[in-house]
């Protein structure tokens, strides 16, 4: 095979990419591990692929996180395990939630057999590793969202399920141009709790204050998302849903 008949672009469907791939799963199968230098040689020996187009699939299939130098999976075996695959599935489900509400629904919720945090951790890790999800930091929290999800609508998904948040953006959204002080005065609050959320939402560039009178509105670009995201909400009252996470 030369060079030509892996260009101009290589697909996870090639059937070079397939082979080695297989020869991947052979190797964790004996090794109980990847090892890239092995898969190489091997490859190169059984398939007689040219050097440079080996070794751009192999870089391929880990760019692509299909394959992890060290790792006893390939990307296509990690949601085998039903744990992981129901995690995987709470998480696309529920955009924007962060760690303490998925302990809370996939360990509390759940048979006590399940294991402990550092359990849920590990499983975590093994979906971040191969590029199912990804963490961002909001403040002191760690949000969880598929890969592919632009960080700024896991942003807002975050914030809006926060009951203060939203009641805040439900507010301004029906009734834009409102002070920090009349936006208390309307929420039954306390006083310290609103401002430090406004003081958030300005922060996060989801809302914006006039610069005359120094009133609060939703910042334009933002506020299509927002609505979506909260007539999606509306539709989806169950957002949070009690997986079976016992099985391996």
């Amino acid at each position: 095979m030369s060079n030509l008949d892996l260009a101009p672009s290589l697909t996870i469907n090639h059937p070079s990419v397939q082979s080695v791939i297989e020869i991947a799963k052979e190797i964790i199968t004996n090794n109980n591990v990847l090892d890239t230098e092995l898969l190489y040689n091997l490859t190169k020996r059984r398939l007689k692929l040219p050097r440079k187009g080996l070794l751009r699939i192999i870089q391929f299939l880990i760019n692509k996180k299909v394959l992890v130098e060290g790792s006893k999976y390939t990307r296509y075996e990690v949601l085998n395990n039903t744990y992981r695959c129901n995690l995987y599935r709470f998480l696309t489900s529920n955009l924007g939630a962060h760690f303490s509400i998925i302990r809370k629904h996939i360990i509390t919720d759940n048979s006590d057999n399940l294991g402990s945090s550092g359990q849920l951790i590990w499983h975590l890790e093994m979906l971040i590793k191969f590029n199912y999800i990804k963490k961002i930091k909001i403040k002191n929290y760690t949000v969880f969202l598929p890969y592919e999800i632009d960080d700024e609508i896991g942003l807002l998904h975050f914030i809006l399920r926060d009951e203060i948040y939203l009641k805040i953006i439900k507010l301004l959204i029906s009734d834009e141009n409102l002070k920090k002080s009349e936006v208390h005065k309307s929420l039954d609050e306390k006083r310290e709790t609103i401002y430090y959320r406004i003081n958030n939402l300005i922060e996060f560039n989801l809302i914006e204050l006039s610069g005359d009178t120094q009133s609060l509105f939703l910042n334009t670009r933002k506020k299509d998302d927002i609505i979506s995201i909260l007539k999606k909400f509306s539709q989806d009252k169950s957002q949070i849903k009690k997986l079976n996470f016992n099985k391996e």
